[in-house]
């Protein structure tokens, strides 16, 4: 059954303060939630979400979504996974449906409220930098290098 089947019974739990889990399915949020191996556990929103906060959303087009809360402009949140480089701008906030509480991985549950997870999301700026500008470079010198030999 895919989300959308289900998007129904999914809000009145939500609604009603419950909690929902299903296994994640995409590569938007690799590393953070790997494709078909990670389970997420989403609540309702309480209060507005954060910087960094993971959250289920819609889209115009009707599907669902989970990404990372990167900032908040005038037009709403932005929003973008893991593994991409592009912002979703303008993202309203009755677009959100709910937040990820926690992240199961090998048997072992993340809390994302917990510290771990919080210096996780604060330092993905650093690692996506790194992977966009600096190991590129790293990659060509390697690959001049081992072809001198």
């Amino acid at each position: 059954m895919y989300l959308s089947e289900a998007s129904g019974a999914i809000l009145d739990v939500l609604k009603s303060g419950g909690a929902v889990s299903f296994v994640t399915a995409g590569v938007s949020m690799v590393p953070t939630l790997r494709d078909r191996r990670d389970k997420v556990t989403l609540t309702g929103l309480s209060k507005p979400p954060r910087k960094n906060d993971i959250v289920l959303y819609t889209r115009a087009d009707g599907s669902f979504v989970l990404h990372r809360v990167v900032g908040r402009d005038r037009d709403g949140y932005i929003l973008r996974g893991d593994n991409q480089w592009v912002n979703e701008r303008g993202v309203a906030p009755r677009q959100i449906i709910a937040a990820v509480r926690s992240i199961e991985r090998n048997g072992k549950t993340i809390e994302c409220a917990g510290l771990r997870f919080r210096l996780y999301g604060a330092a993905l700026p650093a690692v996506r930098f790194f992977r966009k500008n600096i190991y590129p470079i790293y990659v060509r010198l390697i690959s001049i290098f081992l072809k001198q030999k």
